[in-house]
């Protein structure tokens, strides 16, 4: 079994079997989701009704009926810049 990340946004795993050989081919199966994905607009802070609110934009058309039972989380990564110079 095996996996490697790309850009620590993207993971790919996959196994090789016993009865591999070099050159009889192999098969590939793929996923990908990515909907729906609220993204967090870059001017965001809001204030209203006495609360500090993230201003958020759709990407993507949502299957929004299949969402409004489960829980609101957050993912993703953060860049933030050095003091010297670039990114961390």
């Amino acid at each position: 079994k095996y996996f490697y990340t790309r850009a620590a946004s993207t993971i790919v795993a996959f196994t090789v079997g016993e009865q591999f050989e070099a050159g009889n081919g192999f098969k590939v199966v793929g996923a990908h989701t990515d909907s729906p994905v609220l993204k967090v607009k870059p001017i965001s802070k809001i204030i209203a009704h006495g609360y500090m609110q993230v201003g958020v934009e759709c990407y993507g058309g949502g299957l929004w009926h299949t969402w409004f039972d489960r829980d609101l989380s957050l993912a993703g990564a953060v860049i933030v810049e050095k003091e010297g110079g670039g990114f961390e």
